[in-house]
């Protein structure tokens, strides 16, 4: 992404994140799409910045990203075992989530082990 898209992007996510704040206050309930500008914030400003900064702002957005996706993601698979009414588009995003948490430990696990450094 360039830097220009980069800015771009990190402004319209905080824009989100204001809005998605102000309409949390006013309504007084959170969705899990309220989340969705702070992840797009956060990965934007990672792209943007570099060193420590950058891990930061990436581990912010995936815990971002993995504490939506088990919010609601759980809920819906409890409602798919017991028989009552699915949400499909939470358990579709359940789903995607722990299949992003899986290829990460992957690949952390796979970039230590190349690194010479054995996991605990």
């Amino acid at each position: 992404m360039s830097r220009t898209w980069g800015r771009v992007v990190l402004a319209v996510g905080l824009v989100g994140v204001v809005i998605s704040g102000v309409d949390w206050a006013v309504s007084g309930r959170v969705a899990w799409s309220d989340a969705f500008p702070l992840f797009l914030a956060a990965a934007a400003g990672a792209e943007l910045s570099t060193g420590a900064r950058r891990r930061a702002l990436r581990t912010a957005a995936a815990v971002v990203l993995l504490t939506v996706g088990f919010a609601v993601g759980v809920p819906a698979a409890a409602d798919l075992v017991s028989g009552a009414p699915v949400d499909w588009l939470d358990l579709t995003l359940g789903v995607l989530t722990v299949l992003y948490a899986v290829v990460g430990t992957v690949a952390l696990l796979a970039r230590r082990r190349a690194n010479g450094s054995a996991p605990a």
